[in-house]
């Protein structure tokens, strides 16, 4: 049995099938006073980076982010006798790969792609050829289009200087209002999204080691080291899966969400920040299923529609994600959110952030940013899984 939580954001007890499972306010405040005095110190900064041992000590072993600086170094001088953190910027990466280099793109109205969004479903009854609108949740991902980098960064700069002061909370009200404005949709399941005062936000957000695959020529000038071999060794999960690069502006926001990979993020140009929780906050994000689907622009992209992805044999395709956005979200309607441990993280030039696998993340640029992250495997052979597997199917019967 699912228990619901009342209006004062307590939790009633809940029943299994085998037994009795009580989880009782006391619990869960206990719970999260615990996570925070274990999990919620400093972030601390290093000036170099560790031996193999110092990080798995101090970060790697306990589960806890950190900062490196000077992990990615680079000549400097006509002598190369010189050495400072890399930087590039995206014209560096432009003059690096050359401008007809091809990119696939993720583009969206509004710079929130891989989010919980309210949309507007249309449903023809051929009976009496009418129409019934309901509105429903929906997880959206972006639009993905092949461009050529040079059409990318002018894109981008367009977004970015046409913004004239709005932020993404203001644009994405914006749309929601239109949402239930919309009443009579024809040709297709899902809501438009009508025509924006903004340009379309485009990010470079791949995540599939398009580092070594779709920017080789980038990697081939051998400015990014393949691996970090403290961390390596450290992680004992052998050399990172993939290498990712990630260009966007600050119209871009990567919603809440964890990753099942050791994360070492480097900024390479501008800044990234970052808004961390620890794997044990699984109970009070709320986190959910949601039929899933992709924006899709039409009318020369002057409007969007969310197409609902391919229906399998258990009907559409669902996707666990985080409803509310941790920094823009009432109260009333996301309780648990209150029992959370956010962690603000600024993450400059040549600084790299580790976020441990598990870890919450919500990330964001406060300017046009190129930043550079290796993803090495976790290990699923130890306490910290299944702990965290423990937590989400709790989770079950508190929060969703």
């Amino acid at each position: 049995m699912t228990s619901a939580v009342n209006s004062s954001g307590e939790c009633p007890t809940s029943r299994t099938e085998r037994g009795t499972f009580t989880v009782d306010e006391s619990a869960i405040q206990t719970l999260s006073d615990d996570v925070g005095s274990l999990w919620c110190r400093p972030i601390a900064t290093l000036d170099s980076p560790p031996d193999a041992f110092t990080f798995l000590r101090d970060f790697v072993h306990p589960n806890v982010p950190c900062i490196i600086r000077n992990a990615i170094m680079s000549d400097v001088g006509n002598c190369g006798d010189a050495r400072d953190a890399l930087t590039l910027t995206l014209d560096d990466v432009v003059e690096n790969v050359g401008e007809d280099t091809m990119l696939t793109v993720d583009v969206t109205p509004d710079g929130h792609g891989d989010c919980v969004r309210t949309v507007l479903e249309t449903m023809h009854h051929e009976s009496d050829e009418s129409n019934i609108t309901q509105s429903r949740r929906m997880f959206v991902k972006p639009h993905e289009q092949s461009m050529d980098i040079k059409t990318f960064r002018d894109l981008l700069r367009k977004s970015s200087s046409l913004c004239d002061g709005a932020n993404n909370t203001d644009l994405d009200e914006l749309l929601l209002r239109q949402y239930s404005e919309h009443a009579d949709i024809e040709d297709c399941d899902l809501n438009i999204i009508e025509g924006q005062d903004h340009p379309p936000v485009v990010y470079y957000s791949r995540q599939n080691d398009c580092l070594r695959t779709e920017m080789k020529k980038l990697f081939d000038t051998q400015l990014f080291p393949s691996t970090f071999t403290f961390a390596e060794e450290a992680f004992g999960t052998g050399p990172p899966d993939a290498i990712n690069l990630w260009i966007g502006n600050e119209r871009s926001v990567s919603s809440m969400h964890k990753d099942h990979y050791e994360n070492l993020f480097y900024v390479c140009s501008g800044q990234k920040e970052f808004v961390l929780c620890p794997p044990a906050d699984i109970l009070f994000l709320h986190e959910d299923e949601f039929q899933s689907g992709t924006l899709c622009p039409i009318n020369d992209g002057s409007s969007w529609v969310v197409v609902a992805d391919d229906k399998h044999d258990d009907g559409r395709r669902k996707q666990f994600w985080i409803e509310p956005d941790i920094l823009n979200h009432t109260e009333t309607e996301f309780p648990l959110l209150a029992k959370t441990h956010p962690i603000k993280v600024s993450v400059s030039v040549g600084e790299m952030l580790y976020i441990p696998s598990l870890w919450y993340h919500r990330v964001n640029q406060t300017c046009e940013t190129v930043g550079v992250n290796y993803w090495y495997d976790m290990k699923f052979d130890g306490p910290n899984w299944s702990y965290f597997n423990f937590l989400n199917e709790i989770s079950s019967r508190v929060g969703r």
